[in-house]
């Protein structure tokens, strides 16, 4: 990218990210029953979190669940379930829940732990309506460093609400490179169609500019990116090549409560490594490693962990 576009990307990133807020939450939940799921549980925890919600604060149900705007929001939180494939939980066995709230949701931290709580209290979760407790809720600050929020029944006062520009100071030396890991199905489409083979970066920095700009549209206090800019950044992202890969398809089915019907949502699982001069777009590929990219990730899909060289 010609230095005067890289300098006009630069400042946009500085001023736009610092109005962009996140907050990312662990919840540790422990088995008081047996909780019986699914080897992917992101739609049974989605929908317990949803049925608790709207059974006990319905207008957040609304605000999660069915935002209100033009067109198809994306829903302003992302809520990754337990990736390890086993399906029986014994009572004292510990289950972790990852909730990423974005933009004006961030301040409803005390809804969500009543939703999760009313949830393994009351309601029940999996197939039995297993019952938890939550053992205790951490934070991540900037760096991705968890801390702890909540433990014992006793809350720590503490901020956790960090913003864009936060994370993307992580990114600041030189990137020649970059490997994702992808840890939840990656759902990208082109031309309406599921891309079933590694994305070109080109590509997938399209969708995940496309997810950052929407939310920031909807959630945050101004918009992201000026569309000179992302068109700039899109033309440079032309340039960086795939340069390995080790993924796979792997199908994954769920029943649609709403529809009454199995839908599948696979996605690719596995590595991609890209080269290239990456260090304009590591601060949006800092911000996907929280808010995800592609289709689902209100179900903890599309999530990925960069690593750089």
């Amino acid at each position: 990218m010609e230095g005067g576009v890289a300098a006009a990307a630069e400042g946009a990133a500085s001023e736009s990210l610092s109005a962009f807020y996140l907050a990312k939450y662990r919840f540790t939940l422990c088995a008081i029953t047996e909780i019986i799921l699914p080897a992917y549980k992101g739609s049974a925890m989605h929908g317990g979190f949803g049925h608790a919600l709207q059974h006990i604060a319905p207008p957040f149900f609304k605000m999660f669940y069915q935002p209100a705007g033009k067109g198809a929001p994306p829903k302003p939180f992302v809520l990754t379930p337990p990736l390890a494939t086993k399906t029986h939980y014994l009572p004292g066995e510990l289950l972790e829940v990852e909730l990423v709230l974005i933009g004006n949701v961030a301040q409803h931290l005390s809804i969500c732990f009543a939703a999760l709580e009313a949830l393994g209290q009351k309601l029940g979760l999996g197939t039995n309506k297993g019952r938890y407790q939550i053992e205790q809720v951490d934070y991540a600050d900037a760096t991705g460093a968890y801390q702890t929020l909540y433990q014992n029944g006793v809350w720590q006062c503490v901020n956790p609400v960090v913003n864009g520009l936060q994370i993307a100071d992580r990114a600041t030396t030189p990137t020649t490179g970059v490997t994702l890991q992808l840890q939840t199905r990656l759902r990208l489409k082109h031309h309406e169609r599921l891309i079933k083979q590694p994305p070109a970066f080109s590509l997938l920095l399209d969708r995940l500019l496309g997810r950052l700009c929407t939310l920031a549209n909807f959630y945050q206090q101004q918009p992201l990116l000026l569309r000179e800019t992302r068109s700039a950044l899109l033309a440079a992202a032309q340039s960086v090549t795939l340069v390995k890969d080790n993924v796979v398809w792997d199908e994954w089915s769920r029943f649609s409560g709403r529809q009454k019907e199995w839908m599948k949502f696979g996605g690719l699982m596995g590595e991609i490594a890209y080269e290239g001069d990456l260090s304009l777009f590591m601060p949006y590929l800092k911000l996907g490693e929280w808010v995800h990219v592609g289709g689902k990730t209100s179900f903890g899909l599309g999530k990925y962990e960069l690593s750089t060289k």
